[in-house]
């Protein structure tokens, strides 16, 4: 038997009749008006996002006299790509920062997993792991999440393990200079690649 997937004409019409009344109640427009409408829409929203992205850090390359290099297309094409779904104003910064930081010759930020990163992360969970890098106190190293942000969900907390942002700290207990989120009972820290994404998201300038 072939299985081979059917893509004739007949079955494209089909297929559209089937989903036209359901697209057309999603968008208030006719299945013609969607189909140009909709990409024009999509195309100029990314179009802006990047733009906004590019401008600002061009804006902190001349501010900060930066000698630019190159950047390799794998680590520049899938930052332009999702920083053009960006428009949360907070992230916008963080792709621009992420962008200086990778094409400044003074430093050495080569890979090309943070735009990876980043493009998984909500405002909410780079703030988390935000807060835990730049923890401070004398006092304790353990940080109960709930003083950071009450609205920490566990699909976040299990989000930023799957990126391998936080971890387990079995060290720390000896370690008091590091601060670990505790979190139902377990201590989590910023792993080793956390630490290098926040600092390949900070201005160092």
């Amino acid at each position: 038997m072939s299985s081979k997937i059917d893509i004739s004409s007949t079955a494209v019409e089909k297929g559209i009749e089937l989903v036209q009344g359901f697209l057309e109640k999603l968008v208030g427009a006719t299945l013609e008006e969607t189909g140009l409408l909709l990409g024009d829409k999509i195309r100029i929203f990314r179009l802006n996002n990047q733009i906004k992205m590019l401008v600002k850090a061009q804006e902190i390359c001349k501010q900060n006299n930066i000698t630019l290099k190159q950047l390799s297309v794998k680590a520049l094409v899938p930052l332009l790509e999702y920083s053009s779904l960006e428009d949360n104003e907070t992230l916008q910064e963080k792709w621009s920062n992420l962008l200086v930081n990778l094409i400044d010759t003074k430093e050495n930020y080569e890979s090309s997993i943070f735009p990876f990163i980043l493009n998984q992360l909500s405002s909410n969970e780079l703030l988390i792991i935000e807060k835990i890098y730049n923890y401070k106190n004398e006092n304790s190293h353990l940080i109960d999440y709930s003083s950071i942000d009450s609205n920490f969900t566990n699909i976040e907390r299990i989000n930023l393990i799957r990126l391998g942002l936080i971890e387990m700290d079995i060290t720390s207990k000896t370690n008091k200079n590091k601060a670990t989120l505790l979190l139902g009972g377990r201590q989590f820290g910023l792993s080793d690649l956390g630490k290098m994404f926040i600092e390949s998201c900070t201005l160092h300038k």
